[in-house]
């Protein structure tokens, strides 16, 4: 099997003001620790680093873990509160063991 994210949330459409819920569930068949990040694209722009999940908190972001009964599997949400309209963009969350 080895490790697998998927991004729940798709498409999300706000106004400025408001607070922004993204998340990503994982499942992991190694019993090692491992990182999660996240990454924001704007329109014609590489991808840029914005978040270690392990960190916490990053350029406004607030994330948090939730296991699923056990260390191989959980979900990862990541919010912004008071989005602007330079935070529009594609996320993509990215997973790797640290073993």
């Amino acid at each position: 099997m080895g490790q697998s994210v998927d991004q729940t949330s798709g498409l999300v459409t706000l106004t400025e003001g408001q607070t922004v819920s993204l998340s990503c569930s994982y499942e992991a068949q190694y019993r090692g620790e491992f990182d999660t990040y996240l990454y924001i694209q704007h329109p014609g722009q590489p991808l840029k680093y914005i978040l270690d999940l392990s960190v916490n908190e990053a350029q406004g972001f607030q994330a948090t873990y939730i296991p699923h009964g056990n260390k191989h599997e959980g979900t990862f949400s990541m919010q912004k509160p008071a989005i602007q309209l330079n935070d529009s963009a594609a996320y993509f969350y990215a997973f790797r063991d640290t073993v």
